[in-house]
């Protein structure tokens, strides 16, 4: 069967290859199953929000969307990096069951503790009545949230890593339309019901999924070679420190804004920021799938990432140029009227998109070159600048609608940092290869 190659770029010629599928070709078909999968749960989730706001109170969608986000961060501390690890060593080791068994064992039980402190502490100082009245069920929903999208990356990790992309797209809609019909059933049940309807479904996935990845990797390979949990420490490690900094502006900006400015500022900005997120989608699609291949070549060829970083491109500026245009429009159709007198702020969180998607690309390639330095020192210029920025606005008390340009200035610093890195070698600790012996 021929393969159509040079479609994605409009000054090219397409042609028509009748040999073995290219590695931009690989790259492409993985990554857009993955895309695939995160639009619908994007999607599903728009449905999912666009529901809540009409079903429940401004205030009950402002604390159930800051709880969603803290346990997203609390996934990011607590994962370690290991879905990363997890990626880049699984098709090389001898048995890779047991490697990813270990990893759900330490990512799940770490997560879990830090989403009862970080659940906790928020719900603890905010003065929101509902939150007061539920705390306790409210923290156990966030731990089992946790505890969920934790397993759930990790087995994303090992399906993506073998290269059966398809399931990811598969368990995101069953996942989207779990949580949509959940979301009918407790409609009257306040802020409890919105938070359950969230959680609850992707913990019954989740299980499912444990089943699924053990019919993706055998027991034992027989040309693996021996890989122990620790050997996975270093990149591991990077890749930690750089989605905790990384995560921090989106994971814990509606928080700040809650406990600072209100149940009902939050929600606006927490929904400008879900639809934003579905850009975010494809290059971070194309740079898990970049991952992916580059991990099995063992190498990731400058070709194959120039021509990504064209086809991202293509593919966003125009989409991004559409978004502002119907910003308000967008959040009227979520929310109603009161969300689409705030479309200013996704038009901002849209623009920073653009840098994030270089962002993404350097992400990969550092991954694969098992640079962890570069990744810590790229993502912690993303967060904290990010978050200093969003600091600096809250202080100088500007309108909240404009708070979103936090995220242009620290992308555009972190894409800066990124292309620096890239062209140069930070000196740091040589990482432990596996001998085959």
């Amino acid at each position: 069967m021929g393969v159509i190659e040079g479609w994605e770029f409009p000054w090219m010629k397409p042609t028509v290859s009748t040999g073995p599928m290219s590695e931009s070709e690989l790259v492409r078909e993985q990554g857009g199953w993955v895309f695939a999968g995160s639009i619908s749960n994007s999607i599903l989730g728009f449905a999912f929000w666009a529901l809540a706001a009409h079903l429940f109170t401004s205030s009950a969608v402002g604390i159930a969307g800051s709880l969603v986000n803290l346990a997203s961060l609390a996934t990011s501390i607590g994962i370690l990096g290991l879905d990363n690890g997890l990626v880049r060593f699984i098709a090389r080791v001898d048995r890779p069951r047991a490697l990813m068994w270990r990893v759900l064992v330490v990512g799940g039980t770490l997560s879990s503790i830090v989403g009862v402190a970080l659940s906790a502490a928020v719900l603890g100082v905010s003065r929101e009545p509902e939150a007061k009245e539920a705390f306790a069920v409210l923290v156990v929903l966030s731990v089992a949230l946790t505890t969920s999208q934790t397993c759930f990356q990790i087995t994303d990790g090992s399906i993506l890593a073998a290269r059966k992309s398809e399931y990811l797209a598969y368990r995101a809609v069953a996942y989207g339309l779990a949580k949509i019909v959940l979301l009918f059933a407790v409609a009257a049940a306040g802020v409890v019901g919105l938070f359950g309807s969230y959680t609850l479904p992707l913990l019954a996935i989740t299980v499912v999924s444990l089943f699924l990845v053990w019919r993706v990797w055998p027991a034992r390979k027989e040309n693996g070679i021996p890989t122990r949990i620790r050997e996975l420490s270093s990149l591991s490690i990077g890749n930690w420190i750089h989605g905790f900094t990384y995560s921090l502006p989106s994971r814990l900006g509606p928080s700040i804004m809650l406990i600072f400015v209100g149940a009902s500022p939050a929600a606006y900005f927490f929904i400008a920021l879900q639809l934003a997120e579905v850009l975010n989608y494809i290059p971070e699609s194309v740079s898990k799938s970049l991952f992916a291949h580059g991990s099995l070549r063992d190498h990731l060829p400058t070709s194959l990432a120039s021509s990504m970083r064209r086809l991202l491109a293509v593919i966003m500026v125009p989409m991004v140029a559409l978004g502002v245009l119907v910003a308000s429009m967008g959040m009227t159709i979520v929310g109603g009227t009161s969300y689409g007198a705030h479309g200013l702020a996704l038009q901002l969180f849209l623009l920073a998109t653009l840098p994030k998607a270089g962002i993404q690309l350097y992400k990969a390639q550092f991954n694969v070159d098992r640079r962890p330095l570069a990744l810590i020192v790229m993502g912690s210029s993303l967060g904290l600048s990010t978050l200093a920025f969003l600091v600096v606005g809250l202080v100088r008390h500007v309108d909240p609608d404009w708070l979103p340009l936090a995220w242009i200035l620290g992308g555009i610093l972190a894409l800066g940092v990124g292309w620096w890195l890239s062209r140069r070698r930070l000196p740091s600790q040589p990482e432990t290869r596996v001998s085959e012996g």
